[in-house]
């Protein structure tokens, strides 16, 4: 999660005080113990907050820990995660761990991505191969009958800390389902290459594991022979057998990656890192596809995006030879990179995997400049200007934009 740009008035002076004052000591911490006694501490200043339905103490936080204190900045997003999707609830004398969990699919298509209702009899079958695949034996859990798309997801921290509150009572009560009301979620937006997200709770007594990585080998229904690198890639690889033959009915028209389900937050860190390979791959197959040309005849033109520091990079594709812009996408960086980051590397061998072997650095920066009409990103051509993607109009298109 990346610094917000809006400077942002304190709604309580006091309370940012306290909280920069306990995230700081947490980041200056010595000791496991000393850890638990801070993280404790914010743990409830940070409840306390979510509690009021608004998020502007905590962004504001964010905002003067950037500022003061780079490793107190990165506790302090890390301890809001946490008091977001997990806590602990107690149910007739009994004590349960709950976490809030999503299941990341990335999809491409020249066709609209479906979000929306989930069916009973496919959230029935998910349930299964959850059971089956990824979660530890014997927990309780339960699923929104929803196919959200980023578009969709809650904005904020109050409203996810809401939603998660309702699926960990689920959760608890042995709820299978939570019911999702399609007219308060915003519309989604049609790209080639998107991800969408199942979301659910999980809840187990206090101690005990939550997923099948957790659970003693031995114990474990993993056949061992299936674990290439480790105990979770191999339940990766299980979880994709068996979750995408259940889920390839919601996306007709659609190529699937199912990823691994997880923590909220990890979970949505991991599906917004491996989007970016995934368009690209999206991207390429598009073009070689509609214009009947292989990617070793493309050159892509890859550029740095700023606003006050930088954001993104956008790598546009032409003819080689030719200064005519058919197709960008957009490379955001996410998590802690930063310009010093091998971001450009990464990209690069991207496009060495997808054919794509003539690039071209430019030397300068732009800012994050969009279409007027459209909205859609606009990108650099081989001269270092900035234009909108536009395939050539003979060939026939339906408004589409790619990530």
């Amino acid at each position: 999660m990346k610094k917000p740009h809006i400077s942002r008035r304190a709604k309580s002076p006091r309370a940012i005080k306290e909280l920069i004052r306990l995230a700081i000591g947490l980041a200056a911490s010595g000791s496991r113990t000393e850890d638990i006694f801070w993280e404790d501490q914010l743990g409830i200043k940070i409840n306390a907050q979510l509690r009021t339905g608004d998020d502007q103490n905590l962004e504001t936080t964010l905002d003067q820990l950037y500022d003061i204190d780079p490793v107190g900045y990165g506790e302090f997003i890390y301890a809001i995660e946490a008091e977001i999707e997990c806590s602990v609830i107690t149910k007739e004398n009994s004590v349960y761990d709950v976490l809030m969990f999503a299941i990341p699919i990335l999809a491409w298509s020249r066709f609209s991505i479906p979000s929306g209702p989930v069916s009973k009899a496919i959230t029935d079958n998910l349930r299964i191969k959850l059971q089956l695949c990824v979660l530890a034996k014997d927990v309780k859990f339960t699923l929104t009958d929803y196919l959200f798309s980023p578009d969709q997801l809650p904005r904020g921290y109050h409203l996810t800390h809401e939603l998660a509150s309702k699926l960990w009572m689920a959760a608890v009560a042995g709820e299978e389902n939570l019911h999702m009301n399609p007219r308060q979620l915003a519309e989604t937006g049609r790209f080639l290459s998107d991800t969408r997200y199942l979301i659910g709770a999980v809840a187990v007594p206090q101690g005990k594991p939550m997923f099948r990585w957790q659970e003693n080998n031995k114990a474990s229904q993993i056949d061992s022979s299936s674990i290439e690198k480790s105990l979770k890639q191999g339940i990766l690889h299980l979880w994709q057998s068996q979750g995408e033959e259940t889920l390839r009915s919601l996306f007709p028209g659609c190529t699937l990656e199912l990823l691994l389900p997880d923590g909220f937050f990890s979970a949505w860190r991991m599906a917004d890192r491996l989007a970016r390979p995934y368009s690209m791959h999206a991207a390429i197959d598009f073009i070689q596809s509609t214009l009947n040309t292989p990617a070793s005849a493309l050159h892509a033109i890859i550029a740095e995006f700023r606003d006050q520091w930088l954001e993104e990079y956008r790598i546009s594709f032409v003819f080689k030879g030719r200064n005519d812009v058919l197709y960008g996408i957009v490379w955001a960086l996410v998590g802690e990179e930063n310009e010093n980051s091998d971001t450009v590397e990464q990209i690069k061998i991207a496009l060495q995997e997808c054919g794509v072997i003539h690039t071209t650095l430019l030397g300068n920066h732009f800012s994050l400049e969009y279409c007027d009409e459209c909205g859609a990103p606009l990108f650099p051509n081989p001269e270092g200007e900035i234009v909108h993607a536009d395939f050539p109009e003979e060939i026939e298109k339906s408004p589409i934009h790619l990530h």
